[in-house]
């Protein structure tokens, strides 16, 4: 294979499998390798959240949610890329012996991505998002909920490190969220770590920080998190791919942590 061949097929795989896992993973996160110009990319994840809230009331108590996230892409030019998310969620918060339960979409989102560096071995682009939170409060987790439009502005890095004799890639994405109404505008950051070890397996280990800037109105939103997400992908081609992982939360601040188990199907046009 000719190294002009290695380099496309190398970037066409860290581009479909980090897309798929960082939109999977804390909603849409981009990958830095553009998405193909005139390509569309749709990502539909299903995921399952547990916490117990012991640690936060006395009284004890379990905080359960069930989320569907559908995830778009589309290659507007070669180095320009436009998306956006939708999120509809199910709960269950039970304390006291009582349970409660509410459901609907938690927030919708947009992005544009400008893509300025691209070579064999590296890309680098830079992507502005703006969000806006639905009506719909997800009980004991409400911390992460804004009462207005965020914006955020964001870059990320990608790099290919090996090739031969496995494929191993590292991205990373370190951003800025200001939250226009009473919630703390947020410093955000995520790892990447990958390897593909034959043509249809590729293993991946992410890290996440959320950090809040303490900069909240009195009773809005003020939280920190620290996350990690093993996960494994199976790709059938090119075009279709499912990956399966976990998402364990180690650290946090005013919140009730907890984990997620969850289940992504991608497919590109």
């Amino acid at each position: 294979m000719g190294r002009g061949a290695v380099r496309n097929s190398v970037c066409k795989i860290i581009c479909s499998v980090t897309m798929a896992v960082l939109a999977g993973a804390n909603g849409a996160h981009a990958s830095p390798w553009a998405r193909p110009d005139g390509e569309l990319l749709v990502i539909s994840s299903a995921k399952y959240f547990q916490a117990d809230l012991s640690s936060q009331d006395p009284a004890g108590g379990e905080f359960q949610r069930i989320e569907s996230d559908t995830y778009l892409e589309y290659g507007l030019t070669e180095n320009v890329t436009i998306g956006g998310k939708a999120i509809y969620g199910n709960t269950w918060l039970t304390s006291g012996g009582l349970t409660q339960t509410s459901n609907g979409f938690t927030e919708i989102e947009g992005f544009a991505q400008y893509q300025f560096l691209r070579d064999e071995k590296q890309a680098g682009s830079v992507k502005l998002s703006v969000a806006r939170p639905a009506a719909f409060q997800s009980g004991a987790r409400e911390n992460f909920q804004s009462d207005s439009v965020d914006a955020e502005i964001a870059a990320l890095y990608g790099r290919n490190i090996v090739f031969e004799p496995v494929k191993i890639f590292a991205a990373a994405e370190a951003g800025y969220r200001r939250r226009f109404g009473g919630a703390a505008d947020l410093i955000r950051s995520q790892i990447t770590i990958g390897t593909e070890p034959s043509e249809h397996w590729v293993f991946l280990l992410e890290g996440f920080s959320t950090i809040s800037l303490r900069n909240e109105d009195p009773g809005g939103a003020d939280f920190d998190i620290v996350k990690i997400q093993p996960s494994l992908v199976y790709r059938f081609n090119r075009r279709w791919a499912i990956q399966a992982g976990m998402n364990e939360e180690i650290a946090g601040r005013n919140l009730a942590l907890g984990r997620t188990f969850f289940l992504g199907v991608w497919s590109a046009f």
